[in-house]
């Protein structure tokens, strides 16, 4: 019997469908699977394999993972993918003793050509025309796995390679940095600074205002078009609301949540896709314990055994799927524009 390459293609696909729809866990729709398999962006999370970090590139739908870093002598986390989708940046934890430091990096969408733009530095994101990197220094000189150990926003023009600070030299504690596509503003978590003690707030790109978004939780990340916000609502839900940067001050409204998780699950990390349909999360049991000294499974580069990568649509309710499987720590999801191809008319008319 003569079987076709695209006929096994298929059975292959179904067979992934089947077996992720087999471990889903409870309250997943194995449903939303299907919608996932053909769309076209990627996600990047940081994960940990054979006792280090890793920066992984996968499918929507979680198939075809791939490895971009690939350096076991150092540890990748907190991938944010350009918005043309052409480049990551990232955080480098490398270095032992007291030479270790966390560092900011960029590379190709590929993995190739990295390099690094700053020292003691975390929680980097992009400007809307993918040509600024923005990042937090590192509040002390010594390494820090705490997660708000950090003061002032820098900038990195990547074409000239020149890095300036933001004019409000009061900034501090802040986490998750976000810049709004106007290039106007920053949404960030402020924890114990600033006058603030553990808020989402909004910080003027280019002055010294800093308002509270009222937003009770964390990690908070702002849609492509700055319409809407999405964050950790307490530990088990993820919450979306609507988001007005142009008034002021700055104001959300219409809340609710798009994911209500039960104990121990938690939900965090959560992250709009590029024409926000879906929002990808981490998932996983809270951890609890000596053994973590006083570190959350939440933090970048902290151990989340059991947590794995999820996808949420986010026009419903409770509509989400789980995309890995093997709880290797998981999480820190972005996800990576991929620009449409454009299809060649001519050989369309000989492949129909």
């Amino acid at each position: 019997m003569k079987i076709s390459f695209r006929g096994l293609a298929m059975a292959a696909c179904v067979a992934l469908c089947a077996q992720a729809q087999q471990e889903q866990p409870a309250g997943a729709s194995p449903d939303l699977l299907a919608e996932l398999k053909n769309y076209p962006h990627k996600i990047l999370i940081e994960t940990k394999r054979n006792g280090h970090w890793e920066i992984f590139r996968m499918n929507a739908d979680g198939s075809h993972p791939v490895n971009l870093s690939k350096t076991p002598g150092v540890d990748e986390l907190y991938p944010k993918a350009s918005p043309d989708g052409t480049l990551i940046c990232f955080e480098v934890d490398e270095g032992a003793g007291d030479q270790r430091a966390r560092n900011v990096y960029v590379m190709n969408a590929d993995g190739s050509a990295r390099r690094k733009i700053a020292d003691n530095a975390r929680d980097p994101c992009w400007s809307a025309d993918s040509k600024q990197i923005a990042y937090l220094k590192g509040e002390f000189d010594k390494y820090s796995l705490t997660d708000f150990a950090s003061r002032g926003i820098f900038v990195c023009d990547l074409a000239s390679g020149k890095t300036r600070e933001h004019p409000n030299k009061k900034i501090k504690h802040l986490y998750c940095l976000n810049w709004s596509a106007d290039g106007k503003w920053f949404v960030a978590v402020v924890h114990g600074g600033m006058g603030f003690s553990h808020n989402i707030i909004a910080v003027e790109a280019q002055g010294d205002g800093a308002f509270d978004l009222h937003c009770s939780g964390c990690r908070p990340d702002v849609s492509g078009d700055d319409k809407r916000i999405a964050w950790g609502n307490g530990d088990y839900d993820v919450g979306v609301a609507d988001l007005d940067l142009g008034v002021s001050p700055p104001q959300v409204t219409n809340r609710r949540n798009v994911v209500e998780s039960k104990k121990p699950a938690e939900t965090y990390h959560c992250d709009w896709s590029p024409d926000a349909r879906y929002i990808a999360f981490s998932r996983g049991a809270k951890h609890e314990g000596k053994n973590l000294k006083g570190l959350l499974p939440e933090f970048p580069g902290v151990d989340a055994v059991g947590w794995n990568t999820c996808i949420a649509d986010a026009r419903a309710t409770n509509r989400w799927v789980q995309i890995t499987f093997d709880g290797n720590s998981n999480k820190e999801p972005d996800w990576q524009y991929v620009k449409p191809q454009k299809r060649n008319w001519f050989l369309r008319l000989f492949t129909r």
